[in-house]
Order: structure tokens, then sequence, then C-alpha cells
């Protein structure tokens, strides 16, 4: 279904943001959204790993704790390295949110936005799985939050923007596509097409 409007007159103090930046004043809104959705994923995650950190020193199958096993532990070591390194971007990326307006959040920060989403997304989605595998049946079983976890995080790999779209920002702001790299990129542009247009090959241009 689509609704649409045609010749409808909207005084300005109706007005919203200014005309013709509908777009920039919406991202406004989901940057906001994907910092606070990082968050809650990272939060959910530490739930995951320190409770299975507390049932494999606890559970002791043949009279030795599942927490003496290596492959019991690499998987949690791991995750909870990813944690803390994404609980430092989240705070410092919303640290810096605080500091700047709107309309710079977008053209300056809107990449780190998009690497705490779609890292925090997945990480809780891997903490999750590895906290039902930890605990075995018990963890699959709504015994334990772990099921309902994955299944209330695994949707925000698609909302707000879908992990694959994240990744796209980012990788726009990396290569100069967007954001404060995209006037550097473009000037090199011009300046090597410049010099293949002199008659120069690749292996002669140094820029």
């Amino acid at each position: 279904p689509r609704v649409s409007f045609t010749d409808v007159f909207v005084p300005d103090d109706a007005l919203f943001g200014e005309v013709g930046r509908g777009l920039s004043l919406a991202q406004c809104f989901v940057h906001e959204n994907r910092i606070r959705q990082a968050a809650s994923s990272l939060g959910a995650a530490v739930y995951c790993i320190n409770e299975s950190v507390k049932y494999a020193r606890e559970r002791k199958p043949f009279g030795k704790a599942l927490a003496e096993n290596q492959a019991i532990q690499w998987p949690l070591v791991e995750l909870a390295t990813q944690a803390e390194m994404l609980r430092l971007l989240i705070r410092k990326t919303a640290w810096e949110m605080d500091k700047l307006t709107q309309a710079e959040v977008e053209h300056t920060l809107s990449d780190k936005v998009s690497m705490c989403n779609y890292l925090g997304n997945r990480l809780v989605c891997d903490a999750a799985d590895r906290a039902m595998q930890t605990h075995g049946g018990m963890g699959y079983s709504r015994h334990k939050a772990f099921e309902h976890i994955y299944r209330h995080h695994r949707r925000y790999r698609i909302t707000e923007g879908s992990e694959e779209i994240q990744m796209r920002k980012v990788g726009a702001f990396l290569f100069g596509y967007l954001g404060p790299k995209r006037k550097a990129f473009k000037e090199m542009e011009a300046k090597y097409d410049a010099l293949r247009a002199s008659g120069l090959n690749d292996r002669e241009i140094a820029i």
C-alpha cells in the first residue's frame, strides 16, 4: 500500500526541519536508535557470556568442571574480548555524538554508529548461541533466557537498516565516497586522471 499527497499546502510554521532535507532529519533519529540498539545488544551479550562462565564453573559432569576444558573456555574468551572492545567503541561514539549537532553526526560520525550497530547485533547472536551450546539442552529451552535473547536480537540485524546497510555505510566512509575523506579522495582521483591523460602509466604515477 502507498499513500501519496498532491498539491497539499503546508504552512511554514508546520514544517519540521528544512524543505528537501527530510532524509537527513530522519537519519538523525536513526543514528540515536542505532547506538541505543548497539548498547542493548552489548548488555544482552555480556549477560549470556557471564551466565555461561558461571554455569561452566558450576557444572561438573564426571566430576570435572566444564570450565576446565579449553573448548569451553576459548569461545567465551573471544566473546568476552569482543564485548570489551565494543563497549569502548560504543561509549566513545556516544560521547562524540553528544558533542556534535545532528547534521555533524550524519556527515562525520555515521560510520562509527554503524560499526557499533552491526558489531553489537552480531555479537549478541553469537553470545546467545554459545550460551545455548554451553548450557546444553537446558540452554535451548525456555528455562533459560538465551533462546529468547537470540530471537529478540536477531531481528536487530534487519531493523534500523540491515547489517549489510551498516557495512555499506562504513565502506562508504572508509573509501571516501561519503564523510570527511570525500574531498581528499576526489582531489586524488582528479590528479590521477590528469596524470593518466598526460600519457603516464600506473607504475609511473605516485600520488
